[in-house]
């Protein structure tokens, strides 16, 4: 294709018109060329995939009529490919493309779209705007840029996505294959996240091989709701990368578009990961946590009262919580189901339970943990408000529910009892100020009994949702988890700092744009559930379709801090060292009655001990260890990290940057602290293991594990083991 508009000098961004009416923008060396047939990218890295235009669109919006309730089959989805050729500008950096009116290649409707392509060091940045002057029609989303004729093998070059605290995607499915990491897309097949929430928790992804990849991002202060999609053409044996922006956008209104970034760059994943933390410390801040936070192990999840009304833990009891806690080193005690209304019933009324000993019996409990070096954290539910049963859902709640199109109401059901009634449960729209006041509320309640934080359950899970209800604050329809949920954290984690600079809140799930608010996590997400010897060694093969990938989140943002997820009053060797080397937290969990019995009496209950219980713990797992056992290593493990905290818990999580290591079937990660480099390894073979490690610029200082404060840091790796190797800094090398 001929160029009529000549380059500019090398270095810069430069445009060029193309013979068939469309346009090229360079960015380094890399060239983006916008034609007809949609984009192309020709990557100046060599490890990074190319794209090259298939004839799909680049782009589309999605409208439907503004009608309640909605008309079944409407909606419209419009293209670039029905377009005329747009107005263009040329930009100092790029162009702007400009779309005055647009069609569905039959009506013509009153939409205006601008687009901006930008040039700028290696990346190219699109943004743009959409203006609706449609009478009666209501846009709903905006897909783009839209990257095809991708021509890769996820065998070399995986998908990362940010699911969780990461998901590696390693091959495409067979035809015949059950699974659902991919979903079909029409005759093609889609891997995706939604994002914010805890199925997406970070902005970007990307195609990542060894020595370079792809990287696609949303840098979007605003955190709004967007899918980010991979695609798989099985015809072409090609691949596609898009971003979908979710927004409504009313007849009058005008919206602007999230800028996206296509950076190629050159080295490991870890480069990628460094584009999108450098962005994100330009526009949001981690928070500051209190000390006290950061050097906590873990915690003891316990349900006082459980949905049924029985009581398991009083008040009273609180000091046996401290002594279970203390025989495994753990910290915090989690107090769940401690309000009269027992654990997921008659939220969000949390009233100190005359049957548990009332509220200074309360208060007296949790004086004597703090006294005993306990922290406790007591729970609410962030958004769950109980239908009919409860005070607040008569008089208020029904009224700031989060409200579907129809006029009915997003439900969640609880059931943990097969003898017990199913209850259900509202969700409290986050714009209202009514639900606002109550949770705001709820922290100066648990402030003012003597706990150190509160855990607003659900609020890192839940994916943006569209809400029609009408007072709450918020345009109708609006996303709703969206832009208001990082404010409403943080507004509340700010209010409390000034009552009490100590005091924490913290929310189950994962998300980026909550690390401003929350000073720790309850893993309930991917990569923070039980994993296995024999599981982890799958993940290290990269033989299913897809693997947790706790390593994405973790290298972005180090200095998280969350627990793992065990429903069970007890860990096994395996989950302990896979908590161990990933430096994250721990926990056991006492939730049901036989929990009890096996936490004070050491007596390993049997699967009908849990006759009732509809999703019983993992008795299989309790049993294979005896009790004692199981408690010592979690201790022993947790002292380990205690005396590396440099490493643990204040040093910098690396992955397996800055190191070499051989040896078959290892997992090891690095922490720098200063001019030490520790690199944790974890053995889960049930054999002895040799191995060889290289840390350049660093000296060999010691080596412990758990239990053994001393060992010959290079002898080969008992099973099951895990240990730490210590090395000071010699000489100037490249920092991971």
């Amino acid at each position: 294709m001929k160029r009529i508009v000549g380059m500019l000098s090398a270095g810069m961004c430069a445009l060029g018109l193309l013979a068939d009416g469309g346009f090229s923008v360079t960015a380094g060396k890399s060239t983006l060329l916008v034609g007809t047939n949609g984009l192309s990218l020709t990557p100046s890295v060599a490890a990074c995939p190319a794209s090259q235009a298939t004839g799909e669109p680049f782009w589309a919006l999605l409208l439907e009529p503004h009608a309640v309730p909605a008309v079944h089959g409407q909606g419209v989805v419009i293209t670039d490919a029905q377009q005329g050729a747009p107005r263009w500008e040329k930009l100092p950096d790029g162009v702007r493309l400009v779309y005055d009116t647009l069609t569905d290649g039959g009506r013509v409707f009153k939409i205006g779209l601008t687009l901006e392509i930008r040039g700028s060091g290696d990346a190219f940045t699109m943004t743009g705007s959409v203006t609706n002057a449609a009478h009666g029609w209501l846009l709903t989303g905006f897909t783009g840029p839209v990257l095809n004729g991708i021509a890769t093998d996820l065998s070399r070059t995986p998908a990362l996505l940010p699911e969780g605290f990461g998901k590696r995607i390693n091959r495409v499915p067979a035809p015949d294959e059950k699974q659902r990491e991919w979903q079909r897309l029409g005759n093609n097949y889609e891997a995706s996240v939604v994002y914010p929430g805890v199925r997406g928790t970070m902005q970007w992804f990307a195609l990542a091989g060894r020595e370079g990849g792809l990287y696609v991002g949303s840098h979007d202060p605003l955190h709004r709701a967007k899918q980010l999609s991979l695609r798989y053409d099985p015809s072409l044996k090609r691949f596609g990368m898009a971003v979908r922006h979710d927004f409504f956008c009313r007849s009058g209104e005008s919206v602007a578009l999230a800028p996206v970034v296509v950076q190629p760059y050159a080295g490991s994943w870890h480069a990628a990961a460094r584009l999108y933390r450098t962005w994100f410390d330009s526009v949001r801040k981690l928070r500051d946590v209190p000390a006290w936070t950061r050097d906590t192990s873990g915690w003891l999840l316990c349900i006082l009262k459980q949905q049924n009304g029985e009581i398991m833990w009083p008040y009273t009891s609180l000091d046996k919580l401290c002594d279970v806690a203390d025989a495994r080193g753990l910290d915090i005690l989690g107090l769940f189901g401690w309000a009269h209304g027992g654990h997921d019933h008659l939220y969000p009324d949390y009233i100190p339970c005359p049957e548990m000993g009332g509220v200074e019996a309360l208060k007296k409990g949790l004086k004597e943990a703090k006294r005993r070096g306990k922290r406790t954290i007591i729970y609410a539910n962030g958004q769950l408000q109980e239908r009919e049963a409860t005070e607040f859902w008569r008089t208020v709640g029904k009224d700031i529910a989060i409200t579907r199109r129809d006029g009915t109401t997003y439900q969640h059901t609880y059931h943990k009892y097969r003898n017990i009634p199913v209850y259900r449960f509202d969700l409290g729209c986050l714009y209202a100020q009514a639900w606002y006041d109550r949770m705001l509320s709820l922290a100066i309640q648990a402030n003012e009994l003597g706990a150190d934080g509160i855990l607003y359950d659900q609020l890192g899970m839940m994916a943006p949702m569209a809400c029609y209800g009408e007072g709450h604050g918020h345009p109708v329809p609006s996303m709703a988890h969206e832009v208001e949920r990082p404010v409403f954290l943080k507004r509340i984690a700010d209010h409390m700092r000034q009552i009490n600079p100590d005091f924490i809140v913290m929310t189950e799930g994962l998300h980026d744009c909550a690390l401003d608010a929350i000073s720790m996590f309850h893993g309930c997400t991917l990569g923070t559930y039980r994993t296995s010897a024999s599981e982890m060694l799958v993940r290290l093969r990269a033989s299913r379709v897809a693997d947790p990938f706790p390593e994405l989140f973790r290298t972005v943002f180090p200095e998280v801090m969350s627990t793992i997820r065990v429903p069970a009053p007890m860990m096994d060797r395996d989950m302990v060292n896979y908590t161990c080397v990933y430096g994250m937290r721990y926990e056991i969990e006492s939730r049901y009655g036989p929990d009890v019995t096996y936490l004070r009496e050491d007596r390993v209950p049997e699967s009908d001990d849990y006759v009732h219980v509809v999703n019983k713990p993992d008795v299989a797992m309790m049993r294979a260890t005896p009790p004692v056992e199981a408690a010592r290593y979690l201790k022993e493990a947790i002292d380990f990290q205690r005396k590396n905290v440099a490493f643990f818990w204040h040093g910098r999580f690396v992955d397996s940057q800055g190191f070499t290591l051989t040896g078959k079937d290892l997992v090891a990660k690095g922490f720098t602290a200063g001019d030490r480099f520790g690199v944790v390894i974890w053995n889960p073979l049930q054999n002895v293991t040799p191995f060889t490690l290289e840390v350049p610029g660093y000296a060999l200082e010691s080596a412990s594990e758990p239990g053994r404060e001393r060992v010959d840091p290079l002898a080969p790796m008992a099973a099951s083991t895990v240990r730490l190797l210590r090395w000071k800094i010699t000489s100037t090398s490249p920092k991971p």
